[in-house]
């Protein structure tokens, strides 16, 4: 399973939906990240908690990282433009997150409203 960074998040603010998350991150499955994810948590924690590096730390020793390669990249491309015919605030990141998962044939855990239309989507 990959957790989007919407999740994370929400597990970092110790939130209802946070809650659902830790129980996945402290179960046997297992887990993925995208360096997309890690840079949008990255930014976030430098602007609100200063603790970035932590929270990075914290993410890759329970995620295998998926790295973002040429297909990556173009099916996230295809994502988007598709996406973009019917959400027009759908994200270049979001399409990378939803590549990767695809990539990996897992599942995105996430709260985001973005990814409500994707068989890949578990949403909080």
């Amino acid at each position: 399973m990959l957790i989007d960074s919407f999740a994370w998040i929400e597990y970092f603010m110790g939130t209802e939906m946070g809650v659902e998350v830790k129980q996945v991150v402290e179960s046997d499955v297992q887990l993925y990240t995208s360096p997309i994810v890690i840079a949008e948590i990255y930014s976030k924690s430098l602007r609100t908690d200063g603790r970035a590096e932590e929270r990075r730390n914290f993410i890759v020793k329970r995620c295998a990282v998926i790295p973002i390669d040429e297909e990556i990249a173009v099916e996230a491309a295809k994502i988007h433009a598709e996406a973009k015919k019917t959400m027009e605030d759908f994200g270049l990141a979001d399409a990378f997150v939803l590549a990767s998962a695809r990539y990996k044939n897992v599942r995105v855990l996430t709260g985001d409203p973005h990814f409500e239309d994707f068989s890949e989507s578990i949403m909080l």
